[in-house]
């Protein structure tokens, strides 16, 4: 029994491992997460947070609105223009991450089959054919999938929220629907870890490969991935969450920590990619290669 318990986390090893193979490769990987993450969060911390924090405020007021009154209609227009600053931040910061980690993922897939590159050379072999055409394919269609989950989420929120039971059948869906969204999420990076390592996987094929992975061959392991991702994630989050409270008080202080923050950021992400390419990978030598 102990030795199938450790099996399950097999896969970590070798991904903690897969680094130092080459440093010089994952080296500035793991420099350009961390610069994209300062960058992102020292841009939302310094300029765009009050208009995130009035638009949640404005949003948390008007679910106690009568919507035909005056005030309804007034913080109603307040939303939309606090959303027209801060959704663009939201697109930019999403797309700076995904290319810096469509980066690590074939940083991690190539040197977990023996290849040696340095960043040059990786950037060189991306950029060759149709090598990102599979991985920007599958980025698109589960980035669009999350936010539409994230829209009716939003929806659904706002209904609970507007329930008087403090335990109603609106809130347990939405519960249920926010733990489902979660598990997507991981579901959709090892998609994107399944176009890398494989071409011939793209799109909705690539998500059904990694939706038979997670819930029919390495079920276990991917319950590990999946509490990997939230537990160490909220660990990284207590230092931004220590940032905030800094903001106000030290703006040194503050941009000290998100310092520390990024690498934190930067080296969870590197070892959660790496972990969900070589849980692909490792599946799909015990299958022999074969469709899962």
């Amino acid at each position: 029994m102990a030795a199938k318990v450790t099996s399950c986390f097999n896969f970590l090893k070798e991904a903690l491992i897969l680094p130092r193979r080459n440093p010089k490769l994952f080296t500035p990987v793991l420099l350009l997460l961390a610069v994209t993450s300062f960058l992102v969060t020292s841009v939302h911390v310094l300029f765009l947070r009050s208009f995130t924090d009035d638009m949640v405020s404005h949003l948390i007021e008007i679910k106690d609105t009568d919507p035909s009154s005056y005030r309804y209609a007034y913080l109603m227009e307040a939303t939309k223009q606090d959303a027209v600053i801060a959704i663009p931040e939201l697109i930019i910061a999403l797309a700076l991450g995904l290319v810096v980690q469509i980066l690590a993922f074939f940083a991690a897939s190539t040197t977990y089959s023996g290849e040696c590159h340095t960043l040059a050379k990786l950037v060189r072999e991306i950029s060759k054919g149709s090598t990102l055409r599979g991985p920007s394919v599958t980025v698109a269609v589960v980035t669009a999938l999350s936010l539409a989950w994230m829209a009716v989420l939003g929806v659904m929120l706002l209904v609970t929220m507007r329930g008087r039971p403090a335990l109603s059948v609106q809130g347990i869906v939405f519960v249920l629907a926010l733990l489902a969204f979660f598990y997507f999420t991981v579901l959709a990076v090892v998609s994107v870890a399944v176009s890398v390592a494989d071409e011939e996987y793209r799109g909705v094929r690539a998500l059904g490969q990694a939706w038979r992975l997670m819930t029919r061959v390495r079920r276990k392991e991917g319950l590990v991935l999946v509490l990997l991702a939230y537990l160490l994630q909220t660990v990284v989050n207590l230092v931004y969450g220590s940032a905030l409270v800094y903001a106000n008080k030290s703006m040194a202080a503050c941009l000290g920590m998100l310092v520390v923050y990024a690498f934190m950021s930067g080296a969870h992400q590197l070892f959660y990619l790496a972990a969900a390419t070589v849980y692909y990978c490792e599946a799909m030598e015990e299958q022999g290669g074969v469709t899962l």
